[in-house]
Parts: C-alpha cells; structure tokens; sequence
C-alpha cells in the first residue's frame, strides 16, 4: 500500500468515526429530551415507542458492563493506594532515628512528603498514626513533648 492510498484510507476512516459519533450525539439528545419529557408528565408510553427502547437497551448493555467494568478496576486501583500501618510506622521510626532528635509534626509531614513514598493526610498523621504508634509497643516512637514525636531506645 502507497502513502497516498493509505491516506485516503485513513481519511475515510476519519470520516466514518466522525458520521458516527453524529449519530451518537444525536441518539444522546432525543434520549435525554425524552427524560425530561417523562420527568415532566404523567401520560403512558406508546407501546411502539416501548419496542423501540427495548431493542436500544440492547445496545446499551454492553455500554453498562464496560462502565461497571471501569467502576470496578477504578475501585480495585483505589485500594492499592493504601498504605499498610506497618508500612508507616517502620518509615516513620526510621525517619526518627535517622535525625537524631525529636521532630514536631509537621518536620515528619514534610520529610513524608518529600520523599514521595507515602502519601498521608497532615490531619490524619497527627491525630492518628502517631498517637497509636505511641501506644504500640512493636513501634519504636514516643511522644517527646506536646506535638514531637522521638525514636525509642530499647531498654536492655
């Protein structure tokens, strides 16, 4: 096949895309004058209306299950967003330790955030996860003083 061939090829292609995507624009907006119609009636559908919707709902089932299938692979990403406690607690205490002196709140926020590993909300951080790694043993961090936070030395 030439260029100048698979240009017109192309081109017709295009075309086509275009004419349908009219079409659709076109179903979309009759369908959704007819809601309205319906929202702002009381009358009863016409049976041969009826029949016509029936062979379009069959188009549109395959239309619902890809954006069922989108909803649930967008659910499914949602989940591995989030970040194991264990996860945290063991980049917090490392964070602590390697600066050698009590960090405030917003010092860990930062140095979370810099480093792009975890993605953790400042309100969540503070009222959350540092108030129960305090209270886990397993956690090597302790509450310093009001709003710092310091790596727990293990006692021998």
């Amino acid at each position: 096949m030439d260029n100048s061939s698979e240009k017109k090829y192309v081109y017709e292609q295009m075309k086509m895309i275009v004419e349908e995507r009219r079409e659709l624009t076109k179903q979309y907006h009759d369908l959704k004058e007819r809601l309205t119609l319906l929202d702002h009636s009381n009358f009863k559908m016409e049976p041969e209306k009826l029949g016509d919707f029936k062979s379009k709902e069959k188009k549109d089932d395959f239309k619902k299950e890809s954006e069922y299938q989108r909803y649930i692979l967008s659910k499914n990403s949602y989940r591995s967003k989030i970040i194991s406690y264990q996860t945290i607690g063991l980049t917090i205490s490392s964070l602590l330790k390697e600066a050698g002196r009590p960090l405030s709140n917003r010092e860990i926020y930062n140095r979370l955030n810099e480093t792009n590993e975890i993605e953790v909300n400042y309100k969540n951080l503070t009222m959350n996860i540092l108030p129960k790694m305090n209270k886990d043993p397993k956690m090597n961090v302790e509450r310093a003083y009001r709003g710092y936070w310091q790596y727990r030395l293990v006692k021998i």
